[in-house]
């Protein structure tokens, strides 16, 4: 009966982990839902929208413009080779903002929901963790924007020149080139908060890197090397520097904290059938009554 009753307190318990995840994404979905319908619908001029004196621009327009003026080389053309292409890059540029704008509310439903199995102690790293974050992604995406994407662009000019080839691009390539840098450098830019927290939860020993940090190392170059397009070592190099850098930092100041406190190994003897306690020695179990080897 008892063993039942667990039986049901770990289903129940479960049952409320999936309730309390399901409502955790409803929170991040129903955010990120507004603001991309707020980048697609929200007319870039009211004014000349409502006057009817100008066409419909959506508010993610002022992206794309920022973008062509930035990171477009001077002589390159962006060409549209679908009908559907600049609905398509209008999506796809939505959603990346999106998510970036919407960040700050995925770090923190996140650790809310692995709060409850945090220690006081741990709990307050929460605004620091959502802070810090939010910061590193910011900075990741400037990163890729002003110099990963630049580079990366100036960097294929030369053979266009080489093959005779005119400067004239796809739009949705040029786009899609520049957004899976931006945002990959962001992704990147975030992975030391979550080794910090790592360290200090216990997870992993700052020691772990100091030892074996050539293997770190490589494994940062790999990853640095698998999220960014094509661009060549030299662009992933430019990447793993700053990458390396804060996750040198984070584990510096991993080991400068102590982390979650090991948990006391017990060696006690106990029932293989019910789980009670057994003394040194003794066979059968005084609950179930059945013999233990």
């Amino acid at each position: 009966m008892e063993q039942q009753t667990s039986t049901l307190t770990g289903e129940m318990r479960f049952t409320e982990h999936l309730g309390e995840l399901r409502q955790r994404l409803k929170v991040v979905f129903l955010t990120l839902l507004v603001i991309f319908i707020v980048l697609i619908v929200v007319p870039r001029d009211p004014y000349e929208f409502l006057t009817l004196t100008g066409t419909y621009n959506p508010l993610v327009s002022i992206f794309l413009d920022r973008i062509v003026q930035d990171i477009l080389p001077a002589g390159w053309t962006l060409i549209g080779f679908h009908v559907n292409e600049g609905l398509e890059i209008v999506l796809v540029a939505s959603l990346v903002l999106a998510v970036a704008f919407d960040m700050p509310v995925i770090a923190y439903e996140t650790y809310r929901f692995i709060d409850p199995a945090l220690k006081e102690n741990e709990r307050k790293l929460v605004y620091p963790f959502v802070i810090s974050s939010s910061i590193l992604f910011l900075v990741g995406l400037a990163f890729g924007y002003f110099v990963l994407s630049r580079f990366l662009l100036i960097a294929l000019k030369p053979f266009f020149a080489a093959g005779h080839l005119t400067l004239d691009i796809e739009g949705a390539d040029f786009y899609y080139v520049v957004f899976l840098t931006v945002f990959f450098s962001g992704v990147a830019f975030t992975f030391p908060v979550f080794i910090y927290l790592m360290i200090r939860f216990g997870v992993v020993e700052a020691s772990f890197f100091s030892k074996n940090r050539v293997y770190v190392w490589f494994g940062t170059y790999i990853v640095t090397a698998i999220i960014t397009p094509d661009g060549g070592p030299l662009l992933d190099v430019i990447l793993f520097f700053p990458v390396i850098a804060l996750l040198e930092l984070a584990v510096f100041f991993g080991k400068r904290y102590p982390g979650r406190e090991p948990r006391a190994s017990s060696k006690e003897r106990r029932c293989t059938y019910c789980d009670s306690p057994l003394d040194p020695g003794q066979v059968f179990c005084t609950r179930c009554g059945r013999a233990n080897a």
